[in-house]
């Protein structure tokens, strides 16, 4: 089982992490705010796509092959403020036509409030013949606004102020932005789009296609091709699914961004050609994708974990390590090399036998100091012990059991699994019922969830955020027989459920999966020893790109929690 990849002098923490939940943490009540007092009829101007935006469109119900049975608009409030919908209409236009053409092709919304990241479901039209009613009861129902599933357009308007079948039409477009239009989406060959373009690049969708806005209904920079994927059998929400906020929230990928670019840099650990326990540097080698050089001398190499992570909150990646104690139980500490101004710090954390696995778990945009430590004997609770630097107290929470750390444990893989913003307690299970499964805590409410995936034996665990909705995805890194195995990745994707699969790379890489296209969206990546190279399957084009970057032994950083 390869799963090691520290060489010559660096050792590797060890892991002995393991599992079963057997810790309580006080859930936050989870129910969303529906009391806020309604706004009123709007008469006034409303500006574009800044309160309310269209998280959702999918018009391939009420046909003969369509996912659902109906068609469906998803509205999510998108501010940090409750948002009415009263005085607010959904208004339909053909792909030429006009919007509101008829009065089928227009709704009054009722007069309810949205809380900040918050849903709101409206089931269209007619049901067809085929497909499953929707997967989760809709907040409201219209038989009217019997959508194209190819081409089309909706827009979310103030009733009085845009009044139907006015604007829309090729010939007669409305002006964007429109103080009315709240928001507009167009799909396939549709006219009026925002940014004049459609989504899916001016192409039909299919009947069995939906268009869901990125980062969980966050992104708008007013293009719709841009602001939208467009998914096979998209899943949509209501009210009751747990809100996702946005604005400024924590990074949900853990990226090495030493530059604050937004992409993951390339970096190698290299070590002193020197035989412990003499004791040399550590030096960092960073590359950015604009060519820039960083080399720093940071750590030791005989008793140094690197700890990359964005300690003082200025947007860039810190050099940083976890030097564990001298002997079991002894004092270990973070040394923390500052993007912002350069100084160095550190933080006394945690005892030797811990693991490091520092996050942003507060959601304040800095990472935290934080150790998984596991029980004293088989089976006892691991406890997670957290400094959150929001209080600068400490958070202890036990999640997860101590197995025999060898054939039985829980490894700790946080991620932001319920795109609130906030890393999440995750572990991932082995040879403990139920074995080979992620087993995550939402912070947003508390709830402990259980996702079977992959298999330790053969598959490295590889969760991030793949489809780029604020979620970090389920993802296992499948390794063959042979060191040059092809190497196939397993992702189920948050978004809509669906599971990609793409081989990628041979068994004897390193992953280091990371945004290396600063698209939001964690890109399938190797690092090949052999040849000293990082290779990036890019999800902006799925194009493959070779870097060359290290020399022979180096430690790929990106990899730092890949155990």
């Amino acid at each position: 089982m390869k799963k090691n990849f520290f060489v010559g002098a660096f050792a590797l923490i060890a892991l002995i992490a393991t599992a079963v939940y057997v810790g309580v943490v006080s859930a936050k009540s989870g129910e969303n705010d529906k009391s806020a007092t309604a706004v009123g009829a709007r008469s006034t101007a409303v500006s574009s796509s800044t309160t309310l935006v269209l998280s959702q469109v999918d018009g391939g119900g009420g046909g003969s092959t369509g996912t659902y049975l109906n068609d469906y608009v998803e509205i999510k409030n998108i501010s940090s403020s409750p948002q009415s919908l009263n005085g607010l209409s959904l208004y339909y236009g053909s792909a030429t036509g006009q919007f509101a053409s008829s009065a089928t092709n227009a709704f009054a919304l009722p007069n309810v409030s949205i809380s900040p990241g918050q849903y709101y479901l409206v089931q269209l039209g007619t049901a067809g013949t085929s497909g499953a009613p929707l997967p989760v009861t809709p907040d409201a129902t219209t038989t009217n606004l019997s959508m194209s599933a190819s081409s089309g357009k909706v827009a979310l308007v103030v009733t009085a102020g845009l009044a139907p079948n006015t604007c829309g039409a090729t010939a007669t477009p409305c002006t964007l932005p429109n103080a009315n239009i709240i928001d507009l989406v167009s799909w396939g060959a549709a006219s009026n789009a925002e940014g004049g373009a459609p989504t899916n690049g001016g192409s039909a969708l299919t009947s069995s296609q939906g268009n869901v806005r990125k980062a969980a209904g966050c992104t708008d920079t007013d293009n719709n091709n841009a602001d939208f994927d467009v998914v096979t059998a998209p899943v949509p929400r209501n009210t009751a699914t747990t809100p996702a906020p946005c604005g400024a929230v924590a990074v949900v990928q853990h990226v090495v961004d030493y530059d604050g670019d937004g992409k993951t840099d390339y970096s190698v650990l290299r070590f002193p050609n020197v035989a412990p326990p003499g004791v040399a540097q550590i030096t960092y080698w960073n590359k950015n994708s604009s060519g820039g050089v960083q080399i720093v001398d940071w750590g030791d190499a005989n008793t140094d974990f690197p700890t990359p992570g964005d300690y003082d909150g200025d947007g860039k990646t810190d050099v940083a390590v976890y030097r564990a104690g001298a002997t079991v139980g002894a004092q270990s500490t973070f040394y923390i090399l500052r993007s912002s101004d350069s100084t160095f710090s550190f933080v006394s954390f945690g005892l030797n036998g811990d693991e490091a696995i520092a996050r942003d778990f507060d959601g304040d945009g800095k990472t935290d100091p934080a150790i998984f430590r596991p029980g004293a004997s088989a089976g006892a609770p691991a406890t997670w012990w957290i400094r959150k630097s929001t209080t600068n107290t400490d958070l202890v929470i036990p999640f997860g059991t101590t197995g025999d750390g060898t054939t039985t444990f829980d490894r700790p893989v946080p991620g932001d699994y319920d795109g609130d913003g906030k890393f999440d307690l995750a572990v991932y299970r082995v040879g403990i019922s139920p074995s080979n499964t992620f087993i995550y805590m939402r912070s947003s409410d508390g709830q402990v969830v259980y996702q079977p995936w992959g298999n330790f034996q053969t598959d490295y665990i590889l969760p991030g955020d793949y489809d780029g909705d604020g979620k970090t995805d389920f993802c296992a890194g499948r390794t063959g027989a042979t060191s040059s195995s092809p190497m196939t990745w397993y992702i189920l994707q948050s978004s809509n459920s669906q599971v990609r699969v793409q081989p990628f790379g041979i068994s004897s890489d390193t992953p280091v999966q990371g945004d290396y296209d600063g698209d939001g969206k964690t890109d399938l990546a190797i690092y090949r020893g052999s040849t000293s190279t990082f290779w990036v399957f890019g999800s902006s084009g799925s194009s493959v790109s070779v870097t060359p970057w290290g020399l022979a032994g180096d430690f790929p950083v990106a990899s730092f929690d890949v155990r």
